[in-house]
């Protein structure tokens, strides 16, 4: 009765829904400047009936909505950013609606709205059978940049949370069964003396000169981190003009590791080279925090859960001029890159249609960490976190590409969107009803897996900002 209801009610919010994301997509917004988007969501869910808090304090544009009392309460992730530099049409050649502008090459547009289209459904089934428990949407901003889930986080927003929904569009459905990496962004600030470059070199102390020197004592000590550690960074200040020495300079660091007491010891080291680069240069250093990711920690209990909800949960049906672009969309990668997508997906050329892989995956274990860093993993430190995964674009296209934009922004993407939030509120369905006893056994798992280790928020004095650095 409730599966069947929460179908009905999909349909009933399908048009609004798929409209939103890709109004949405139509005007993407960079990490906590998603104030269009946050007021769009949270008056739809105000109109629904749902308790909506927004803003919410730790962040300008986060959002938190809720229905229902008691327990068992289940959390609905949702994200809004979009990336800088990845504007694009919806076309299967590269052609950006505006030169360097944003765009909704991760999906996002359609993440946050999947999630809103599965409270929304589950909404009013549980108002319609009278269930108990409460059910939240958590509008998060600034996940590709500075982590607005771990300002959340630290706000205490997850405490009560008995468990989350959370998935992402993608070229597959699966269930992902892998960590990613734990992540810190930092700016280190280095302060020299100006003085001609020509004339009086030997009164200026260069602060490029200690960026310079940091940057080779990093590079040195890649060779003395764990394999699967990684370092990236780019100078954003080098100095005003040639010919004067620079009395400042700065560095952007981004550090990441499979676990975060790795990343912990990675930059305790990377500070001590830049203090050191400070000693030789004559200047000063300071540093600051911009964001810090937990590693994800992956849940079997509530995935095989979800999976069997995902099994079960029938493909859309595409049109003709919807299945030509993801075909199009396909084909603008070279045929080496198509099978090693095909590898990674486990899939053969004769398994596809129209480059899509009709049956759903098991992705990875626990033993594997992926490259990729996201604030998703903050809460699954918090409480057992499902990462699902649902097709929205072919298997082949990678994500933060002007392909991904493309597909994220066509109707053919939305009608994945919609389906995602449909396994996911029948999940939370059966979590609220016949299979409770998952949340605890899930919750057993998180504990075992943290292994005495206690979540750490990012710090008090660490503040949202608000320019765009790299992407996670």
């Amino acid at each position: 009765m409730g599966k069947a209801r929460i179908d009905e009610y999909i349909e009933k919010h399908r048009t609004d829904i798929e409209n939103m994301a890709l109004d949405i997509w139509t005007h993407p917004e960079g990490g906590f400047q998603e104030h269009r988007t946050a007021d769009m969501q949270a008056e739809y869910l105000k109109k629904l009936g749902a308790r909506v808090s927004f803003p919410v304090k730790c962040a300008p544009t986060a959002l938190v909505a809720e229905y229902g009392s008691g327990k068992p309460v289940i959390g609905f992730l949702g994200e809004l950013d979009a990336l800088p530099g990845q504007s694009q049409k919806v076309c299967s050649h590269k052609e950006p609606l505006e030169e360097g502008a944003y765009g909704h090459a991760c999906g996002h547009n359609l993440l946050g709205c999947g999630s809103l289209a599965g409270f929304a459904a589950l909404m009013e089934v549980m108002r319609e059978e009278n269930i108990c428990g409460t059910i939240r949407y958590y509008g998060c901003p600034a996940e590709e940049s500075f982590g607005g889930k771990t300002f959340m986080a630290r706000e205490g927003l997850f405490d009560d949370v008995d468990c989350c929904m959370n998935w992402h569009p993608s070229g597959d459905d699966a269930v992902a069964l892998t960590q990613s990496s734990a992540f810190e962004l930092m700016e280190f600030y280095f302060t020299g003396t100006e003085a001609h470059a020509a004339a009086n070199p030997h009164l200026g102390r260069s602060a490029l000169d200690a960026v310079e020197l940091m940057n080779v004592g990093a590079n040195y000590m890649r060779e003395h981190m764990i394999s699967s550690a990684r370092m990236h960074y780019i100078i954003t200040d080098g100095g005003v003009a040639v010919n004067i020495v620079p009395g400042k300079a700065s560095v952007r660091y981004a550090v990441r590791a499979p676990q975060i007491v790795q990343l912990q010891e990675i930059v305790k080291r990377l500070i001590d080279v830049a203090r050191g680069a400070s000693l030789m240069t004559g200047t000063t250093m300071r540093y600051e925090v911009k964001s810090r990711y937990h590693n994800r920690l992956p849940n079997y209990t509530l995935s095989d859960l979800v999976y069997e909800n995902l099994a079960e949960c029938p493909w859309p049906e595409y049109t003709k001029e919807e299945l030509r672009l993801f075909n199009e969309l396909s084909e603008t990668y070279p045929e080496d890159q198509i099978q090693r997508r095909y590898a990674f997906h486990g899939a053969s050329r004769e398994e596809l249609w129209n480059y899509m892989l009709r049956r759903p995956l098991k992705r990875g274990d626990k033993t594997v960490t992926v490259g990729g860093s996201t604030d998703v993993g903050d809460v699954s430190w918090i409480t057992p976190t499902v990462n699902l995964t649902v097709t929205c674009c072919p298997i082949m296209v990678d994500g933060h590409s002007w392909q991904a934009c493309a597909a994220y922004g066509s109707t053919a993407g939305a009608k994945g969107m919609t389906r995602a939030g449909q396994v996911m509120a029948w999940s939370a369905y059966d979590l609220l009803t016949t299979r409770q006893d998952v949340i605890e056994k899930a919750k057993q798992e998180l504990k075992a897996d943290r292994g005495g280790q206690v979540y750490t928020p990012v710090p008090a004095d660490m503040k949202p900002s608000f320019d765009a650095p790299a992407s996670q």
